[in-house]
């Protein structure tokens, strides 16, 4: 009995590492993937626009490609 949950929590932690892992994978591609090519066509492209912001400890410049959508108080990004 005591060994079938203690095999119940395993799988459960398991899991729950696995899917932080993932994020940071995906988080990883997003970066170096997605980011670069976004970024390719989104000053010009509607629709879309470059977040530009400077890093707190690093002060390194950060351009983030972002949707952007006419909201009703003014544009909104995402």
């Amino acid at each position: 009995m005591i060994a079938g949950a203690i095999i119940i929590i395993a799988i459960a932690a398991t899991g729950v590492l696995m899917m932080r892992f993932r994020k940071r994978w995906l988080a990883k591609i997003n970066i170096v993937l997605t980011n670069r090519i976004t970024g390719l066509f989104a000053g010009w492209l509607p629709g879309f626009g470059i977040l530009t912001h400077v890093g707190r400890k690093s002060g390194k410049v950060y351009r983030t490609p972002v949707n952007v959508f006419r909201a009703p108080n003014g544009p909104a990004a995402s």
